[in-house]
C-alpha cells in the first residue's frame, strides 16, 4: 500500500466587511458582489469588530459616521487582521460611489494576492532551525 501525500485546499476568497445601515449597504454590497468579492455586512462597528478575526477581510468599508472611539477600535481590529479601513459617505452620487467601491475592490484583491504570495513564500522558505 502506497502512502499518498494529502493536499490541503484553501479557499482564499477576497472579502470585504461593510459596516452601516442596511439601506446604505445594499448598493455597495451589490457592487462588491458583482466584482466577485465576498461581502459580510454588519449593522455597527462592535458587530463588525467581533467578526473580523473569523472573516479575515482585506477591506473594511464604513458607510456613514461612527463615534471616534468606535472608529478607533474598529481600525485597530482591522489592522490586526491586515485589513484596510475605508470610509465612504453613502450619500455620494452614483458615479463617485461606484469609483470608490471599484477602488476598494482593487485594493482588496491586491491585499489578498500579497497575503497569498507571502504565505507561499513562507511555506517554501528553508527552515532557520
Amino acid at each position: 500500500m502506497a502512502l499518498v501525500d494529502s493536499t490541503v485546499v484553501r479557499n482564499l476568497s477576497t472579502t470585504a466587511v461593510l459596516v452601516g445601515e442596511q439601506n446604505a449597504l445594499e448598493r455597495v454590497a451589490a457592487l462588491f458582489e458583482a466584482a466577485y468579492v465576498r461581502v459580510v455586512s454588519s449593522p455597527n462597528a462592535a458587530a463588525a469588530g467581533n467578526r473580523l478575526a473569523d472573516v479575515m477581510p482585506q477591506v473594511v468599508v464604513i458607510l456613514g459616521t461612527l463615534r471616534p472611539d468606535e472608529r478607533s477600535e474598529l481600525t485597530d481590529k482591522a489592522t490586526a487582521v491586515g485589513a484596510l479601513v475605508m470610509n465612504i459617505d453613502p450619500e455620494l452620487d452614483r458615479e463617485t460611489l461606484d469609483e470608490l467601491v471599484n477602488r476598494a475592490v482593487r485594493t482588496a484583491r491586491a491585499r489578498r494576492l500579497r497575503a497569498e504570495t507571502n504565505e507561499h513564500e513562507a511555506e517554501g522558505a528553508p527552515s532557520t532551525d
